[in-house]
């Protein structure tokens, strides 16, 4: 009897996986590659800091009081060589302790500090925001203007006292970023909402907190399906206008099926005693990674202050 399969089917070679191009891509699609790529790349990391390190297994409650507390070093803290070092300081700390992608991470710290930290100060640097000693004239008036209270100086350039300026709010920021990221990498999300009752935040507000963050990947995923399996029924290019129309609709859809999910999961909670009431509790265990980690943050301090 002669196989009545097509010669695709009988075939065990697997298929070649498919490559999308960018270019070939409606800015619909572009749009919803990249929200649903940032999306899952947020929420590997978020779950995947189960890794064997040192960090890791400190209390949660500990790294966000080392946390706290160390911001507020770094913001009281005005030399640049104690800057420095806080920087070198948390930089061995990515690369020995918590042993992260440290390219990848400091890809996005830089990106941070950059814009917050250098592109905004920056025009401090000049000697019409800092006065001070000009070591580079960038333009020359015919005289100086004055506007009210302000004066513009007939020389405009950078300062010494405003590249100073510049470069220790550029590590302040650096350096608080890095050290919030080494604490959110290498902590998972419900412990760090949990680790928030040391500041006596109220566990309802903890509760509506962890439900918003699971809601997002949720609300997330669902609005890439729906795309998806919509655009799997549909032939060539789509009309700016029917775009329009389809994204409304998949909107107030959604909205309704949110809705009937929460009432539902709401109801489930009722039925199983829930009667207002949140009460999240924490891990209070405290090991020998936390007296090392504390140990650790007053010889930074000293070694700060020394410097």
């Amino acid at each position: 009897m002669e196989n009545s399969l097509p010669s695709f089917l009988n075939s065990t070679v697997d298929p070649a996986p498919v490559k999308w191009k960018r270019g070939n891509l409606s800015f619909l699609d572009k749009t919803v590659f990249s929200i649903a790529g940032s999306v899952a790349a947020i929420y590997l990391q978020a779950e995947s800091t189960n890794q064997d390190n040192f960090i890791r297994k400190v209390n949660p409650d500990v790294k966000l009081a080392s946390l706290i507390y160390v911001a507020v070093l770094i913001s009281l803290v005005s030399s640049l060589s104690s800057q420095v070092f806080f920087s070198a300081f948390i930089f061995i700390l990515y690369i020995i302790v918590a042993r992260l992608k440290i390219l990848q991470v400091y890809r996005k710290i830089f990106f941070v500090a950059f814009i917050f930290g250098f592109l905004v100060i920056f025009p401090a640097s000049l000697n019409i925001i800092t006065p001070g000693e000009i070591i580079f004239r960038r333009a020359r008036l015919g005289r100086p203007y004055h506007f009210f209270i302000y004066t513009i100086p007939e020389n405009i350039g950078f300062t010494l006292n405003g590249l100073k300026v510049v470069s220790l709010i550029f590590l302040r920021v650096l350096n608080s970023v890095s050290f919030a990221l080494l604490v959110v990498f290498t902590t998972p999300f419900p412990s760090i909402i949990k680790s928030f009752k040391i500041i006596r935040v109220p566990d309802t507000f903890l509760m509506i907190i962890s439900l918003a963050y699971k809601y997002i990947f949720i609300l997330s995923r669902t609005i890439e399906e729906m795309y998806f399996a919509l655009k799997s029924r549909l032939l060539g290019n789509i009309k700016n206008s029917s775009i329009r129309n389809l994204v409304s609709g998949r909107i107030f859809f959604i909205f309704k099926k949110s809705v009937l999910i929460y009432e539902n999961t709401y109801n489930a909670m009722v039925s199983r005693g829930y009667n207002g009431k949140v009460k999240l509790y924490s891990q209070n265990q405290y090991s020998y990674r936390d007296i090392i980690s504390l140990v650790v943050i007053v010889l930074l301090t000293i070694i700060v202050f020394s410097i």
